[in-house]
C-alpha cells in the first residue's frame, strides 16, 4: 500500500500543470504573422507572491523547426515589446525558423497592467533649461508629474522584477530554459535574469548593455558623451557645407546650432523655445547613417523651412503627444527613478546646470527629482559562469568600458564590438554583427572579438 501510495504522489507530482491558452492577439500584423497571445498572472509583489497579482500580455510566433523559445525585448524602459519579434524576424532569417518568437509587454508597459500618472506630453519634461527662469519652470513640471504618480503599484516597477517575471513566463510556457535577445535597457534586462536564473538560460544574446551595477542616474547622465557625437556629426556636415549651409568648421556647426538657443522661433505649426532644442537635435545622433537626416533637419529650423517628414512627425510627437504616452512615461519613470540613485529636490541639478562644460546637451530636472516610490531591492552584483554575447557599439553614447567590465566579470561571456555610431548594433546596417548573433544563436559557437 505504501508503494501504491508513493507512486501516486509522484505520479501527481510528474503530472504537467496545463499550459497557456493562446488566443488571436487582436492585433492585425501580429495575427497575420500566425502570432498567438496569452496572458500570464505574476506576483505584483514577489515578496508576497500570494497577494495581488497583475497580468502580463505575451505573444508568440511558432518555429518551424524547434530547438526553444527566443524571448526578446526592444529596451526603453517602458518599451511595449508585445510586437517587437516581427521587427526582429527580418534580421533572423533562418534563425526564425528554430526557434518561438516570444514578445511580451513587461509590467506596465502596453497591454500588461498599464498604469497613467495622468496627460503628458513630452515638451513638458525634456527641456534643457539654460537660465533661473527656465529651470523653475522645468522643475515645476517635473513635481507635477511625479504628484500624479500616485498608484502604489507603480513602486513595483524594477528591472528586478522584470527579470523575475520573465521567468514566470518561462515557467508558464512549460519550458526549461529560454534563449533571449535584448537591446539597451533590454540587455541590462538579460544580464539581471542571467544573475537570477542563469540555470535556465540556453543562449543569450546583449545589445548595448549599460552599467548594471550602476544607477539610472547614472546611465542617463551621458550628456558630455553626445557632445562627442555632435563634434562628428559636426564634422561629418562641415564637409558639406556647400549642401546644407550650416558651416564649413566644426566650430561653425557648434555655433549655427548653438544660437537656436538664443531665442523662440516658429517651424511649421510649432514655437519653439530654446529649451526644446536639444532634444530635437538628439533624435538623429543615436545612429551615424542618421546624419543626413539630422542636417536636414537642423537646416530646416536654422532657415525655417518646412520640416522634412522625420522632424515633422518628431514635432507633433514632442509638443502634442500620442496614444499610449502616458502609460508608457508611466512605466518608463517608474523603471527610471524608482531606484536610489537619484539625487532629490531642484538644488543638485541646478549646481549640474551651473558647473556644465556641455553646451547644447547640458543636463536638466526629470520626475525622478520628487518621485514618490522607491524600490527596497538590493543591488545586483554581477559575477558568474553563464554563457552569453555581448555586443556593444565602440562610440555608443554609453561607455564601452562598461561592456568590457560586464565581459570581465561573466567568464564564460563573449565580447564582439564593432567601430561605430550607434546605440542598438544587431541591425541591418551593421551585418557582421547580425552574422554573429545568428550563427550564435544557432550553433552557440562563441564569434571573435571585433566587427569591422
Amino acid at each position: 500500500m505504501k508503494l501504491i501510495a508513493i507512486l501516486t504522489m509522484l505520479g501527481a507530482t510528474l503530472t504537467a500543470a496545463p499550459g497557456p491558452t493562446w488566443t488571436a492577439c487582436d492585433d492585425k500584423d501580429l495575427d497575420e504573422a500566425n502570432a498567438r497571445c496569452t496572458t500570464v498572472r505574476v506576483p505584483l509583489d514577489y515578496s508576497d507572491p500570494t497577494g495581488r497579482q497583475i497580468e502580463l500580455t505575451v505573444s508568440r510566433i511558432p518555429a518551424k523547426h524547434k530547438r526553444g523559445v527566443l524571448l526578446v525585448n526592444p529596451g526603453g524602459p517602458g518599451g511595449p515589446g508585445l510586437n517587437y519579434p516581427l521587427q526582429l524576424k527580418p534580421l533572423l532569417g533562418e534563425v526564425a525558423d528554430q526557434y518561438d518568437l516570444i514578445g511580451v509587454d513587461v509590467r506596465f508597459t502596453g497591454r500588461s497592467t498599464p498604469l497613467t500618472c495622468g496627460p503628458v506630453v513630452p515638451a513638458d519634461l525634456f527641456g534643457t533649461p539654460k537660465t533661473r527662469t527656465e529651470f523653475a519652470q522645468a522643475t515645476r513640471r517635473a513635481k507635477a508629474y511625479a504628484a500624479g504618480c500616485t498608484d502604489d503599484r507603480l513602486k513595483h516597477a524594477s528591472i528586478t522584477n522584470a527579470a523575475r517575471d520573465l521567468d514566470a513566463i518561462r515557467q508558464a510556457l512549460q519550458e526549461p530554459k529560454i534563449s533571449y535577445y535584448g537591446v539597451s535597457w533590454g540587455a541590462d534586462l538579460g544580464i539581471v535574469y542571467s544573475q537570477l536564473f542563469g540555470r535556465y538560460v540556453d543562449r543569450m544574446v546583449v545589445d548595448s548593455v549599460t552599467n548594471v551595477e550602476g544607477s539610472e542616474y547614472d546611465h542617463l547622465n551621458t550628456g558630455h558623451r553626445k557632445e562627442i557625437a555632435f563634434d562628428e556629426w559636426a564634422a561629418w556636415v562641415a564637409w558639406r557645407h556647400d549642401q546644407y549651409h550650416l558651416g564649413e568648421t566644426v566650430a561653425a556647426v557648434r555655433k549655427t546650432v548653438e544660437r537656436l538657443r538664443d531665442k523662440p522661433f516658429t517651424l511649421g505649426a510649432y514655437r519653439i523655445k530654446p529649451v526644446d532644442v536639444p532634444f530635437l537635435v538628439q533624435g538623429s545622433l543615436g545612429d551615424e547613417s542618421d546624419y543626413p537626416a539630422m542636417a536636414e533637419n537642423v537646416a530646416a529650423m536654422v532657415y525655417r523651412k518646412t520640416p522634412p517628414e522625420s522632424l515633422a512627425g518628431l514635432l507633433q510627437l514632442y509638443y502634442e503627444g500620442a496614444d499610449g504616452l502616458d502609460s508608457y512615461f508611466a512605466a518608463s519613470f517608474g523603471y527610471l527613478c524608482n531606484d536610489r540613485g537619484w539625487p532629490t529636490g531642484p538644488a543638485p541639478y541646478w549646481r549640474e546646470i551651473t558647473r556644465t562644460k556641455q553646451r547644447i546637451f547640458s543636463p536638466g530636472i526629470l520626475p525622478c527629482a520628487f518621485w514618490p516610490h522607491h524600490t527596497n531591492e538590493k543591488p545586483i552584483t554581477i559575477g558568474n559562469d553563464v554563457p552569453l554575447l555581448i555586443v556593444q557599439a565602440e562610440r555608443d553614447d554609453i561607455p564601452l568600458q562598461w561592456a568590457r567590465s560586464l565581459h570581465r566579470k561573466l567568464s564564460r561571456s563573449s565580447l564582439v564590438t564593432t567601430d561605430r555610431r550607434a546605440h542598438g548594433v544587431y541591425d541591418e546596417r551593421v551585418p557582421c554583427i547580425v552574422k554573429t548573433v545568428n550563427t550564435y544563436l544557432t550553433t552557440g559557437t562563441h564569434p571573435a572579438d571585433t566587427c569591422p
